[in-house]
């Protein structure tokens, strides 16, 4: 079994329609974007408006009012992503879809979510 998560992340996009690269430029132009591509943990996220879940996944922009994190893709050490998370800037909420299983968008709370203790 393979435990390097840009693995795992490199299967998730080849079922997917979306471009693995393309995802990367996006983000990687996007001032407020985050990429963390190691063998440990692949994170792919950026600010959005909670409310408008139709613009998450328009990787390249976030808007001015955004009030949560969008999670696009997250692979490999979850409580490693927690305890990053808590150095992201504050937002209160957090999105995601569940890929290729639902595309139901959720909506939670970013705390639930970071590690705030050292």
């Amino acid at each position: 079994m393979d435990n390097d998560a840009r693995h795992t992340a490199r299967c998730y996009y080849a079922g997917s329609t979306r471009n693995l690269q393309a995802d990367l430029a996006a983000l990687g132009g996007n001032a407020a974007g985050v990429v963390v591509w190691t063998p440990q943990l692949v994170a792919m996220l950026k600010p959005v408006a909670a409310g408008r879940a139709a613009e998450w996944e328009e990787l390249a922009e976030s808007p001015a009012d955004a009030d949560a994190w969008y999670v696009h893709l997250l692979a490999g050490d979850l409580e490693l992503a927690r305890r990053l998370g808590a150095g992201l800037a504050a937002l209160p909420l957090l999105c995601f879809r569940r890929g290729l299983r639902n595309a139901t968008p959720h909506i939670h709370r970013w705390q639930s979510f970071v590690h705030t203790q050292p």
